[in-house]
């Protein structure tokens, strides 16, 4: 048995969900009711939409300054490595390393989305997908990321991931306000996310075979399976979600018509 398939076994298993706290966080709420988490809703998904809203902008701005775009010999947007590790960082090296951190630690602040749905007692939505994508983006992803290489392309990824979140917790806000959101913008945000990963892939891929100079090696292959395993993920929900059910809505007025 391989390494990936031990690893894959270990995540899919419902101890896995033991480990971080999720099934006996819904084991201690069956017997209770769902609680009203609206004004917590809101003020969580507020502060997810501006967080994420000036990661985007400071990762830009940092990572501007650090790689040197629009400098004569500075950096291009795929290619850059991090400062070392262990060593002092630069002026433009500690901000832009800063900027990450902030966003390594957004993604444990993220397992509120799972703490509300387990108090409003929404079990459908506490899928594997979802459980699986909060658990290792944080460890072992961001992590080692954090402790290996802080820096370099790594904007790359902040900067991709927190644009798509102004727009994901821009709808939640939204919806948790009681705002009626057309259902339209729920698939596009699924899409953008699996855009996400394919861009997320090719920056892997080109990091395998191109800039053989990242280091280190591990976070490149890590990079290019958690791509894979989560296109494959939200590729599948994207599937069941939309294009199978309105397969099925289609089927029904067809049904309709004939009778």
């Amino acid at each position: 048995m391989s390494l990936a398939t031990t690893a894959w076994d270990f995540l899919t298993e419902p101890h896995y969900h033991d480990i971080i706290g999720v099934n006996a966080s819904k084991q201690w709420m069956r017997r209770r009711k769902p609680v009203n988490v609206k004004s917590f809703s809101i003020l969580h998904n507020a502060v997810m939409f501006f967080a994420s809203l000036y990661m985007v902008i400071e990762t830009l701005r940092q990572a501007a300054e650090n790689i040197g775009w629009g400098r004569a010999g500075g950096g291009a947007m795929w290619g850059n490595v991090a400062e070392a590790p262990g060593k002092p960082f630069s002026k433009s090296g500690a901000r832009l390393a800063n900027v990450l951190y902030i966003h390594y630690l957004s993604k444990a602040y993220e397992f509120t989305d799972t703490l509300i749905m387990v108090l409003k007692k929404n079990e459908r939505q506490i899928s594997f997908l979802h459980i699986y994508h909060h658990a290792t983006t944080f460890f072992p992803c961001w992590w080692a990321v954090m402790n290996y290489a802080p820096g370099g392309d790594t904007y790359f990824t902040c900067c991709v991931n927190s644009s798509v979140h102004v727009a994901m917790y821009g709808y939640y806000l939204l919806s948790a306000a009681g705002v009626k959101v057309p259902k339209a913008v729920k698939k596009a945000i699924t899409s953008m996310q699996l855009v996400q990963f394919g861009l997320f892939f090719c920056h892997a891929l080109y990091g395998a075979l191109i800039a053989t100079h990242y280091r280190p090696r591990i976070i490149v292959a890590l990079c290019l399976w958690q791509a894979v395993v989560f296109a494959s993920l939200f590729g599948q929900f994207f599937w069941q979600n939309y294009v199978m059910q309105s397969k099925g809505i289609a089927s029904e007025n067809k049904a309709a018509k004939a009778a």
